[in-house]
C-alpha cells in the first residue's frame, strides 16, 4: 500500500516531451515511460513502423490508448482525419484527456472504455505498480485492485463506418476484441492491423494464442512480425514462448501485401 500511495505521489505529475508533444505522467512508473520512450529505450520500433504506415485521411482506432505516447503520435500523422481511442483505467483516461488538451489535438475522441466482443460490463486488474500491465479478467472475481469498467465492441461502436487502422495493446485481451471487430474487418477489406501477440497473456485471458492467429488467416489476412523496424513475414516456430510471461512480439496484419511492401524484409 506505501508503494502504490508512493508511486501515484503529486510530485511525478511532470511534463515531459515525446515525440513532439507534452505530456504529463499520472505515476512515477508512467513518468519512467515516458522517459524511456523518449530517450529510445521504448517505442523506437513502433514509431517508425506507425510513421511509414500512416498517411493523412486515414481513420484509426487505438485500443488501450494508456497515457497517450502512440495516440498522439497517430493523431499527427493521419489529421485531419479522427483517432478514436479506448482506455478503461480510470487514473490513466483522465491522464489521457489532459494530454490531449495540453497539446491542442481536436482530432482525438477518447471512450473511458475496454474493448471486448460484446457491449456490457468487464472486471479490469490495476497493474499495480506498472499502469501498463492493466489487464481484463477473464473470469469475474472480487480482489485487491480489481473494479468494473464499461466495455463494448467495435462492431456496435462503428457500424457502417470506414477504419483503415485499427491498434490493440490491451495485455492479452486481444482475442475478445478483434472478435467482436469481425464484422468491421471484414466489411473494411484494405484495413490494416497492428497489435502485440503475447501467448502467456492471451492463455491468462483464456484464448489459446494460435486461435489469434487463425482468427485473422480465416479472414484472409497475412501477418508480418515487427523486427527491427521492418516486417518479416510470420513463422510460427519463431513466436514468443507461451510458457514465458515477458514473451512478446508486435504483428501486423493486412490482406494486401502491396500496403506493406515497404517496409518488408
Amino acid at each position: 500500500m506505501l508503494l502504490h500511495k508512493l508511486n501515484e505521489h503529486w510530485i511525478w505529475k511532470r511534463k515531459v516531451r515525446v515525440f513532439g508533444r507534452i505530456f504529463r505522467a499520472p505515476t512515477l512508473d508512467r513518468l519512467a515511460s515516458l522517459w524511456m520512450h523518449k530517450l529510445g529505450a521504448l517505442g523506437h520500433e513502433e514509431v517508425l513502423i506507425l510513421r511509414s504506415l500512416l498517411r493523412k485521411g486515414m481513420t484509426v482506432i487505438d485500443a488501450g490508448a494508456n497515457q497517450g505516447i502512440y495516440t498522439l503520435l497517430l493523431a499527427r500523422l493521419v489529421s485531419p482525419a479522427s483517432v478514436f481511442v479506448f482506455e478503461p483505467e480510470p487514473v490513466l483516461y483522465q491522464q489521457l484527456v489532459w494530454n490531449v488538451r495540453e497539446n491542442k489535438v481536436g482530432n482525438i475522441v477518447c471512450h473511458n472504455m475496454a474493448v471486448s466482443n460484446s457491449t456490457g460490463r468487464l472486471t479490469l486488474q490495476r497493474g499495480g505498480m506498472n499502469l501498463g500491465d492493466n489487464r481484463v479478467m477473464a473470469e469475474a472475481s472480487p480482489g485487491s485492485g480489481r473494479f468494473e469498467v464499461n466495455a463494448a465492441s467495435l462492431d456496435d461502436l462503428f457500424e457502417g463506418k470506414k477504419v483503415d487502422f485499427l491498434k490493440a495493446d490491451i495485455q492479452g485481451w486481444e482475442a475478445q476484441a478483434f472478435n467482436g471487430a469481425r464484422r468491421l474487418l471484414e466489411r473494411n477489406q484494405d484495413i490494416i492491423v497492428m497489435f502485440e501477440f503475447w501467448p502467456y497473456g492471451l492463455q491468462k485471458a483464456g484464448t489459446p494464442p494460435e486461435k489469434l492467429l487463425t482468427f485473422f488467416h480465416d479472414l484472409g489476412f497475412k501477418l508480418w512480425q515487427l523486427r527491427r523496424g521492418r516486417l518479416t513475414l510470420l513463422e510460427e516456430n519463431a513466436l514468443p514462448n507461451s510458457g514465458k510471461e515477458f514473451s512478446y512480439c508486435n504483428l501486423v496484419g493486412a490482406r494486401d501485401p502491396s500496403l506493406v511492401e515497404h517496409l518488408l524484409s
